[in-house]
């Protein structure tokens, strides 16, 4: 029997997804024992605190799980692409990508709306800069910081704290959740973050997971978030950079359209390219967007 520890934050969100990722596994390999590590990251801690404070570290969400694998204390991990760094620490890689869920954001709202007619007034709660910048251009509507898991971010809206709340597709589905009215936000106008509705089985280097858990890699969908994790460390962004990137992949090409904003939102650089090395068309749509938006700016 082999024993293989996995180490994931404590979210109903996360545990679906690492459960997902072991049912997986199993089909492949039935001889294998699992053990779920739930690991508290500095997201799970810090309740309150808002992503853009100067306090936020680097991998949030992510960091204290990474130091579980490079202690050896578990021996993979299961993230939300989204929320990895663009560059993490050298011992460690992304062993399999599987297959991409969806990539776009979703409004819940209590009532029927139109996307094109906000009502003045209307607070949109969100702790996302990207999600921000990108309401920015509706006049009258007021964004809210928000915080805490799905289901909670749901029931704040349910309740009246907010009127409505936007939250990525593929952790709805996943959880299997819905609301009183739901619109899916068109990907070309409300570009979602880099990476977004992507699984990261991560692991160290040297591991001998490593091979188990490549079983589970789809080329298609990793190529398409290295292009966007490529653009992400081109344009060297943070925590707080309001950024977005979704890549296409079609067989042997790939097409990688951005957005890239000024930090308080109010500019945007957007643009798109097409190529075949998800780097390079990565790296070359950063820089370019990044002199665009220092024109701008």
């Amino acid at each position: 029997m082999t024993l293989l520890r996995v180490g994931t934050r404590g979210s109903a969100l996360a545990l679906r997804q690492t459960r997902w990722v072991i049912d997986e596994l199993r089909k492949r390999r039935p001889e294998l024992e699992f053990q779920e590590v739930i690991i508290k990251t500095h997201g799970d801690v810090a309740h309150d605190q808002p992503l853009e404070s100067s306090n936020w570290p680097v991998g949030g969400f992510v960091g204290a799980i990474e130091q579980a694998l490079l202690a050896s204390e578990i021996d993979f991990a299961v993230h939300s692409y989204k929320d990895l760094p663009s560059v993490g620490p050298e011992e460690l890689v992304i062993a399999a990508v599987p297959p991409r869920a969806a990539v776009h954001d979703v409004l819940l709202t209590r009532q029927a709306i139109d996307i094109e007619q906000l009502p003045n007034g209307f607070r949109i709660g969100t702790s996302s800069p990207r999600r921000r910048a990108q309401f920015l251009r509706f006049a009258g509507v007021e964004t809210v910081p928000i915080r805490g898991n799905v289901p909670t971010r749901v029931q704040k809206m349910e309740t009246g704290q907010v009127d409505g709340v936007v939250l990525a597709a593929a952790g709805l589905e996943r959880l299997g959740l819905t609301a009183s009215h739901m619109m899916d936000l068109p990907a070309d106008r409300f570009v979602p973050a880099p990476r977004q509705g992507a699984l990261a089985i991560q692991t160290r280097r040297d591991s001998t997971a490593r091979d188990i858990l490549a079983a589970l890699d789809h080329q298609p969908s990793r190529r398409a978030v290295d292009a966007e994790g490529s653009f992400l460390a081109a344009v060297d962004a943070g925590c707080h950079t309001p950024v977005a990137a979704l890549a296409k992949v079609s067989g042997g090409g790939i097409e990688l359209h951005a957005q890239l904003f000024s930090d308080d939102g109010r500019d945007v650089a957007e643009g798109s390219e097409t190529g075949s090395n998800p780097s390079q068309l990565g790296a070359g749509l950063g820089q370019r967007l990044k002199q665009q938006l220092h024109v701008t700016t």
